[in-house]
């Protein structure tokens, strides 16, 4: 029977291919597992993005982390206590959890990883995630050598302390730049760390051979039991069809369905049967650059742009119908959406219209311009078909495609003009998607890649992010996202959706609305078995 998994807030799948009522679980076997590319780090302090934080999720752990229904749990912590003031957190951590290295992970431990994500040295594009700790900014400006919201209790006992109340810290403390790392090792391979990364987590890791797999072995020792799996081995494979191909050659455990390849999968007598398929919290766009000519202080010529994009063809032509047209920023799966922002619906007329407004008629004068894409064969087809609807306003502009690593530098350095980015949530709060993106401190590697900043904007997110009360943040966060939408930073292109296959033999593997195709990892796979 194939499976279609409505999602609402938390989706949870439990696979467990075509026996429901499988035998016990079997220890052994390698779970062969695609990459559409390279991961540019494995070091926590400078995951940004989801590839890495798959691979590194097995690796490592965190204080706390989510379960297959995206609630907080106890991860190192085995509990934790909240101060009346709701500033203050005591987390109570596990005795014996142990690193790869074989020493005992303390409250110690933690005290240096967050300091070390702060460190300006370490150059974390994450300081955003840590950064509301008491002390963190004096810190961070060399004006302290500690930071003054961490106290080690003792080696299990840890206490963080934030400048002010805010309701999301916990669901930050779960992000992969907070996953403890080993001082010893850190400052043994400096750099290099990212090569030679040693966690606490259920899989240690083994070698890397760049562009070809990275290979992780389990780790007997680790504090939940032995994982199911001997090994987990990455693979990188490109392009999209040869993933298919060796997922039904029996290669892989699973994999991602080509663009143009959805329907034919989903009729398949025996494919469709191992097929999986549930939206996302994710939103796939196009970005400006809003510090440079042309896009910059011309909201006009971002708008027609918008207007042009025929949102359902992509979705039609492309992507067989198996994603929604976008709206706005926040996904219909998120708290929050608001299911009556308009957007903007594909309108040559008023496109050209905008155009003439913004100073371009009918695409005189406009300067050559190239959208960036990382590389990807469906990147690739939406480019492509985005390239002939703007030239149908007269507008031309090149396509540029780049490997993850050195595309995601560009546009962190904010080297392009147009780009392609998506955003899979990293915690399932409209403030992952609103303030981490649009807040003008989160300008350039923290997020905010469109390189936007409205005061107003600022101002309503601020006060939604400080609010304990959900009404409240709702309605500020509506505000917000109607605002920045009629600003238009971004061209909203479609609502991610997943749609997977998985071999029959595969159990255990709990997936969430945070995992997408190729980057499976919120839960990790320690409880993944093979039934053969």
């Amino acid at each position: 029977m194939q499976r279609f998994i409505i999602v609402l807030l938390s989706l949870t799948l439990l696979w467990t291919g075509g026996n429901a009522l499988a035998a016990t679980p079997k220890y052994g076997g390698t779970y062969r597992f695609p990459l559409s590319t390279d991961p540019p780090t494995l070091d926590p302090a400078q995951i940004t993005d989801t590839t890495s934080h798959s691979v590194a999720s097995e690796i490592f752990n965190a204080l706390v982390r989510y379960d297959e229904n995206l609630r907080l749990v106890p991860d190192i912590a085995t509990r934790w206590e909240i101060s009346p003031d709701k500033r203050t957190y005591t987390f109570y951590l596990r005795k014996g959890v142990k690193f790869h290295n074989g020493r005992e992970c303390t409250a110690q431990d933690f005290r240096y990883t967050f300091e070390r994500v702060l460190n300006p040295a370490t150059h974390s594009p994450r300081t955003g995630f840590i950064d509301r700790l008491q002390g963190a900014k004096e810190y961070m400006q060399g004006k302290a050598d500690r930071v003054t919201g961490i106290t080690v209790v003792d080696d299990y006992t840890l206490k963080l302390t934030l400048e002010k109340p805010f309701t999301l810290f916990l669901h930050l403390l779960a992000y992969s730049s907070n996953y403890v790392v080993p001082r010893e090792v850190v400052e043994r391979y400096g750099k290099d760390f990212t090569s030679h990364p040693v966690g606490t987590g259920p899989f240690r890791f083994v070698e890397w051979k760049h562009d070809d797999h990275i290979l992780l072995e389990a780790n007997p020792e680790y504090f939940r039991g032995r994982p199911y799996l001997d090994r987990i081995l990455y693979r990188i494979i490109p392009e999209e069809m040869t993933r298919l191909e060796e997922f039904k050659a029996g290669n892989l455990e699973h994999s991602d369905i080509p663009s143009g390849q959805f329907l034919s999968v989903k009729n398949d007598p025996e494919l469709g049967k191992l097929l999986v398929s549930y939206p996302n919290l994710g939103t796939y766009s196009f970005r400006f650059n809003m510090e440079k000519p042309p896009f910059k202080n011309n909201k006009k010529l971002r708008q027609a742009f918008n207007y042009a994009i025929d949102r359902q063809a992509i979705s039609d032509i492309i992507l067989e119908g198996r994603v929604i047209p976008a709206k706005g920023v926040l996904p219909p799966t998120m708290p929050g959406y608001n299911p009556d922002l308009k957007g903007y619906t594909y309108n040559p007329e008023k496109a050209r219209q905008l155009l003439a407004e913004a100073g371009y008629p009918g695409g005189k004068g406009f300067p050559h311009i190239d959208l960036y894409f990382n590389t990807n064969e469906t990147h690739q087809k939406i480019a492509e078909l985005v390239q002939a609807q703007l030239r149908e306003l007269g507008i031309n502009i090149g396509l540029r495609s780049l490997d993850w690593a050195a595309y995601i530098k560009l546009v962190d350095d904010g080297g392009t003009l147009l780009h392609r980015m998506g955003w899979i949530a990293d915690y399932p709060d409209p403030e992952n998607f609103l303030t981490v993106l649009h807040h003008s401190r989160n300008i350039g590697p923290a997020g905010n890649s469109a390189r936007y900043s409205n005061p107003r904007v600022d101002a309503l997110l601020d006060r939604a992010d400080a609010s304990e009360d959900w009404e409240e943040r709702k309605r500020l966060y509506q505000e917000a996202e109607r605002i920045i939408v009629d600003d238009a930073p971004w061209i909203y292109v479609y609502y991610y959706s997943a749609n997977m296959l998985f071999q029959p033999y595969v159990r255990g593997l709990r997936l969430t609305g945070m995992d997408s195709e190729l980057t499976i990892g919120i839960q990790p796979m320690e409880l993944v078995w093979l039934d053969r």
